[in-house]
C-alpha cells in the first residue's frame, strides 16, 4: 500500500519532465526539413562588416537552440537569406531643453527562408529592429554601468533580429 501512494505521488511528477523534457522549438518546424544554409545577409549599407556580425549571431543561436543543423551538403533542405537596406541613427528623446538624451539605432531590411525540398518560400518578411544608446552628454552623466553606448544598441538590434528569424521559423505550421 506504502508503495501504491509513493507512485501515486512520483508518477505525475516524472511524466512533467519527462513531457517538457523532450520539448523543442524542433517540432514546429516543417518535418520534411533536415538541415539549413544560412546565405550571408546582401549589406546594402556603409555600416562596415554588420553582414558577418549577423550570421556569426544566426549561427551561434541556431546551433544553442538546436533547430536545424547547418548544411554540409552541396544541396541543402533549406535556406535563409536576407538583405539589410539600411541603418540610421536617430533621435528618440530629448530633455526639456531640447537636446538630444537618446537615439534609436535602426536596422531595415528583409529576410526570406525557402524550402528547397518543395522549392517555395516559408516566410518572407521585411523587417525593422532597433536598439537605443545615449547620446554623448547623457552618458557622461551616467556611471559607466548605466551608460548605452552606439555598440550595445547595435547588439540589440542584432538580437532582435536573430529573435525575429527564429520567431519566424518556429510558428505553427
Amino acid at each position: 500500500m506504502v508503495f501504491r501512494k509513493s507512485i501515486s505521488r512520483i508518477l505525475p511528477i516524472l511524466l512533467i519532465l519527462v513531457s517538457c523534457g523532450i520539448y523543442s522549438f524542433k517540432g514546429s518546424i516543417p518535418d520534411h526539413l533536415h538541415d539549413l544554409e544560412l546565405v550571408t545577409f546582401k549589406n546594402l549599407t556603409t555600416e562596415f562588416a554588420v553582414e558577418t556580425d549577423i550570421e556569426e549571431a544566426l549561427t551561434e543561436r541556431m546551433f544553442n537552440e538546436q533547430l536545424l543543423p547547418l548544411s554540409a551538403k552541396e544541396t541543402p533542405d533549406s535556406r535563409i537569406e536576407g538583405k539589410i537596406n539600411s541603418i540610421t541613427d536617430k533621435p528618440n528623446s530629448f530633455d526639456e531643453n531640447e537636446n538630444i538624451l537618446e537615439y534609436r539605432l535602426e536596422f531595415r531590411g528583409e529576410i526570406v527562408w525557402y524550402d528547397l525540398v518543395r522549392d517555395s518560400e516559408l516566410f518572407k518578411k521585411n523587417y525593422t529592429v532597433f536598439g537605443t544608446y545615449f547620446s554623448e552628454d547623457e552618458n557622461a552623466t551616467r556611471s559607466d554601468a548605466e551608460k548605452l553606448e552606439r555598440e550595445d544598441a547595435y547588439d540589440e538590434a542584432i538580437e532582435k533580429l536573430i529573435d525575429l528569424i527564429i520567431e519566424s521559423m518556429t510558428e505553427e505550421w
